[in-house]
């Protein structure tokens, strides 16, 4: 375990480091996405032979079309950082047609009641709107569980900056297997804002809007529900967490799941101002970060980049004793990916401040693994899940 960081103060930060680069502007970012796609054309076949040789590839277990597909998703990962694209996003104000959900049903999720927002959440220029959020199964209430069960609140993940909440995310195959495999019976998927559309704390607004659906509309009792989230949605999940524990506004939930969770905010402009050393894994991990991400959450102009290195956004630099009574927590991460040290300090704060906390590492998994068939490895896949449903199951127990 890594012993979690000491940080009285950080570094003050450049104010260069708050501007988008050129690509972000036309028509420089019309000439530079088509490039550093039409790159690949020779990449490709160079990772092909150049992972041929088992000893090329981060781990001898992994497959040559596993290295490739990893090396690929880290050269396009940049763009949306660098130039404000959203993959894989939908749209937040439109529903879908009844016909595209096969697993799920839509619903409509109303901003929380001015008396819920406090603190962190209030600000004076973004406000709490409607947001979609999808119901797993499909035609169930999430109020009609019976004497047992949980009913889990997912929150997606993808840098804040692109994903969506739809069942055909792949990272929603966490929520399928949950659904499927343990006593999880409901799922409320939350499609909130993205920092395109606007930025924080319009992520927690959601996030606070969905927990209030739940908890004061459905009369869901706080101790039956389990908030989890994969990548962004692990550190939205744990910012949600760190709001309900200061703010009281309500109950804090039953449980905290956390699959392979970004947790560290700030570090990416230490990095980049050379304070920090490079996170480990990060020359065999897909996952690129970048302190531009943070600056679109943020908003230029908008809100003071240091508040990213406080317990809110990056929860594994909380000071001890900032996590008593935080409820039982699941967290799943590989052992090769680059947010593993992260995890580990934030794992032994909750520890050591009495927190009941499963800490599953898989070996020779990257980050978000759970989520794509396409990189290592199915083996890890399954003992994860394997290990989320029996957490689950004692929770619901207990």
């Amino acid at each position: 375990m890594s012993p979690a960081p000491s940080h009285p103060s950080h570094p003050k930060i450049a104010s260069s480091l708050l501007k988008y680069p050129i690509q972000n502007y036309q028509p420089f970012k019309g000439v530079y996405i088509p490039l550093r796609v039409l790159s690949l054309l020779i990449l490709v076949p160079f990772w092909a032979i150049y992972f041929s040789f088992p000893s090329n590839r981060g781990r001898r277990s992994w497959k040559i079309s596993e290295c490739i597909v990893m090396h690929l998703i880290k050269w396009i990962m940049p763009l949306n950082a660098e130039c404000g694209i959203a993959p894989a996003s939908v749209s937040k104000v439109r529903e879908p047609r009844e016909g595209d959900l096969k697993e799920t049903h839509f619903v409509w999720v109303n901003p929380a009641k001015e008396e819920r927002i406090q603190g962190m959440a209030r600000d004076g220029r973004v406000k709490g709107v409607k947001v979609p959020g999808y119901v797993w199964p499909k035609g169930a209430k999430l109020d009609d569980l019976g004497d047992e069960g949980v009913v889990g609140l997912f929150i997606h993940g993808g840098g804040y900056m692109m994903g969506n909440g739809t069942e055909t995310f792949g990272e929603l195959n966490i929520a399928r297997m949950l659904h499927k495999r343990s006593k999880m019976k409901r799922i409320l998927s939350l499609e909130y804002r993205l920092c395109g559309d606007s930025p924080h704390p319009a992520q927690l607004l959601d996030a606070l809007a969905a927990y209030v659906h739940l908890v004061d509309t459905l009369n869901i009792d706080p101790k039956r529900i389990v908030f989890l989230g994969a990548c962004a949605g692990g550190n939205l999940v744990m910012m949600l967490a760190r709001y309900l524990y200061e703010e009281k506004v309500l109950p804090m939930p039953g449980g905290l799941m956390l699959f392979s969770p970004v947790l560290d905010m700030g570090i990416d402009f230490e990095i980049t101002q050379g304070t920090a050393k490079p996170r480990p894994n990060t020359d065999i991990d897909w996952l690129a970060t970048s302190h531009l991400a943070n600056v679109r959450l943020l908003g230029q102009d908008h809100k003071e980049p240091e508040i990213l290195f406080g317990p809110y956004f990056s929860s594994n630099r909380a000071q001890p004793g900032s996590y008593t009574s935080y409820p039982p927590t699941f967290v799943s991460i590989g052992d090769a990916e680059s947010l593993r040290e992260e995890n580990e300090q934030l794992v032994e704060l909750l520890k050591g401040d009495g927190v009941n906390v499963t800490f599953d590492v898989q070996k020779d998994a990257v980050h978000d693994f759970i989520s794509m068939d396409a990189i290592p490895s199915d083996q890890a896949r399954e003992s994860a899940i394997q290990s989320a449903c029996g957490w689950v199951d004692r929770l619901v127990v207990e």
